[in-house]
């Protein structure tokens, strides 16, 4: 489970999870490391992590930093079978940019949009079925603090698991600098191409990689003229992006909008 500081993602999770949970801390640092099982259905039940809250998966801060090393244990290592990205009502564009960049790692997801007791009071409405088209995966729209049912995630979870589909939300690769990601990919296709990116801005890597790996990553990186460009259109195009799907599936009435944050989200 992933997603931005303060979306209910740790109350989600202590619902799933009940009294089978253990807190630890992450090899080398004092974050908390919470884990517990939940029973998805009659066939399955999953270990389930609860991740440090992140608005990005660049990180700035240790618990971020735990986010990005999590995730970058590719196909080629041990990873999460399914991401639950935790994101609210209010402010689901700035909640998506962490979805996208998941969803670019190519590891099957789900979107559980929280505090949907909160819609009717700050005008929002959301058309989950365009929204689960426009996105590609699974959508749950539901209030953990009003509703214990979590029925609907685990089918979801169980869905997305079985299917085993992941796929980015947009070739934003190509738009940035296509020659440039070409090369990228031929320096070592049995990674994922957004992978292999954070590998080059972030300096962090799986477990798997080998040295001569790293040092051909860096030696890449070290010829990058436009790295700090090529960063800043990514986050440009997420947003475009993000736009698109949220006109097409996301209202807000500011008529009834109690709260200005709300309203700033929607414009910016």
């Amino acid at each position: 489970m992933v997603g931005n500081p303060n979306t209910g993602k740790t109350s989600l999770f202590n619902q799933l999870t009940g009294l089978t949970q253990k807190v630890g801390n992450y090899p080398g640092v004092t974050v908390d490391k919470k884990e517990g099982i939940t029973t998805l259905s009659s066939e399955y039940k999953a270990v389930v992590t609860d991740l440090p809250g992140t608005y990005s998966i660049n990180p700035s801060s240790a618990d971020e930093s735990i986010v990005l090393t999590t995730l970058l244990n590719s196909k080629y290592d041990k990873k999460p079978d399914v991401i639950v990205v935790v994101a609210d009502v209010e402010n689901l564009k700035r909640n998506l940019l962490l979805f996208s960049q998941v969803k670019d790692l190519e590891i099957p997801t789900v979107l559980f949009i929280n505090m949907a007791d909160q819609m009717k009071r700050k005008g929002i409405t959301i058309d989950v079925p365009a929204l689960q088209q426009e996105l590609g995966n699974e959508v749950v729209l539901m209030s953990v603090r009003k509703d214990a049912n979590t029925k609907p995630l685990k089918d979801a979870i169980v869905s997305t698991y079985e299917s085993g589909k992941a796929s980015s939300l947009s070739d934003i690769t190509s738009k940035i600098d296509a020659k440039y990601f070409q090369q990228l990919r031929e320096l070592n296709p049995k990674y994922p191409l957004y992978e292999l990116w954070l590998m080059v801005t972030q300096d962090s890597f799986p477990k798997v990689i080998s040295e001569e790996e790293k040092q051909q990553i860096a030696e890449f990186k070290e010829a990058s003229k436009n790295l700090k460009r090529y960063q800043q259109k990514e986050t440009i195009y997420r947003y475009q992006k993000i736009n698109e799907v949220l006109k097409k599936t996301y209202e807000i009435d500011r008529s009834k909008a109690r709260d200005t944050r709300a309203i700033l989200d929607k414009i910016f």
